[in-house]
């Protein structure tokens, strides 16, 4: 099953962070294991000169990863704005909610942080919101809340993310998620599924996860014949 995961939108200056701040004692005071993403339109600079880790990279090294008995930091180089999906197949399944500052574009639900001094206009048309906390009152159907308000906010995500949440399935090819028609995901599910619970000392399966590395064409990449490509199409829809 995939976790849940909410955005919290607004524009800058509106709260976002401290609602996050808030959320995440909240949830972790009811028990949840909590995840959290941040997008940052600019370049990060999370490394110091000097250090073993900014040896490594400046070696060459795509990912260094900095293990300790208490914290687990991983420095990764990309080519491109990661979308939000490929940073959750980072993040993995082992927590309860994953609670996203910005990624306004991305597809996950959106909860918008919006104060009445910034006026009517909300960042996000009122279709794509779950919810919206406010200190003042906006013209639409969509639930809102205080600003002050934490425990329903988190209620709300809890009622409806959390406790709602379906199984699903991702596939990723050389680390970007393809896209897949539902009984696509259905039938990759109920085969792997089918198979891997044979397996002696699986049990009950909750999450799964597979990676393939074909090494023999790791440079080349997978060939295949025009035949093999015939309705991939219909399969595979473009993410435009």
């Amino acid at each position: 099953m995939m976790t849940p995961v909410v955005s919290i939108v607004g524009k800058s200056g509106a709260g976002k962070t401290v609602l996050i701040e808030r959320l995440i004692a909240e949830f972790k005071r009811r028990g949840y294991r909590i995840a959290a993403v941040k997008h940052s339109p600019g370049s990060i600079d999370v490394d110091k000169p000097g250090k073993d880790s900014w040896t490594f990279a400046q070696a060459g090294s795509d990912a260094v990863v900095v293990s300790s008995p208490d914290k687990l930091v991983l420095i990764k180089s990309v080519d491109h704005d990661p979308k939000l999906e490929e940073i959750l197949h980072i993040v993995g399944v082992e927590f309860d909610l994953v609670l996203v500052e910005g990624f306004r574009k991305g597809k996950a639900p959106k909860i918008e942080v919006h104060r009445k001094e910034f006026g009517e206009d909300l960042l996000c048309s009122s279709k794509e919101l779950s919810a919206i906390v406010t200190d003042g009152l906006v013209d639409t159907d969509v639930p809102q809340f205080r600003l002050t308000d934490t425990q329903a906010v988190a209620d709300f995500i809890e009622e409806n993310f959390i406790l709602e949440s379906e199984g699903d399935t991702f596939l990723f090819v050389n680390g970007r998620q393809v896209v897949m028609k539902p009984f696509v995901k259905d039938i990759i599910a109920k085969v792997l599924v089918a198979m891997i619970s044979t397996l002696k000392g699986v049990g009950n399966i909750r999450n799964l996860d597979i990676s393939i590395r074909d090494k023999a064409r790791s440079t080349g990449g997978l060939s295949r014949s025009p035949e093999d490509g015939e309705g991939a199409s219909e399969l595979f829809p473009s993410e435009e």
